[in-house]
């Protein structure tokens, strides 16, 4: 089963720490539906996969989102910190 719930329509140009965001096209606008080369913080080493939107935005700062590292599904959310977007893995 395919972890990405949203169409990744269009693609941005790399952003300066190397992801590329994706969004889905709508009639609200564009909606943020998955990030290649994503950052995920919490782990040590800097590693970086591929995220996917997994629900609307929960908070101002924060979207739900799922990953793959290393054969492991990682439930977390999106937000941002100085560098762009990343992703945070969650225990529950």
């Amino acid at each position: 089963m395919s972890m990405q719930k949203y169409r990744a329509d269009k693609k941005t140009t790399p952003r300066p720490d190397g992801s590329i965001q994706w969004f889905a096209n709508w009639m609200g606008g564009p909606s943020l539906s998955k990030i290649e080369n994503c950052r995920l913080a919490n782990l040590a080493g800097e590693p970086r996969a591929t995220v996917y939107i997994t629900g609307e935005p929960d908070s101002f700062f924060s979207q739900p989102a799922v990953c793959s590292y290393r054969g492991v599904r990682m439930r977390g959310y999106i937000t941002g910190d100085n560098d762009g977007l990343c992703f945070r893995h969650t225990y529950y």
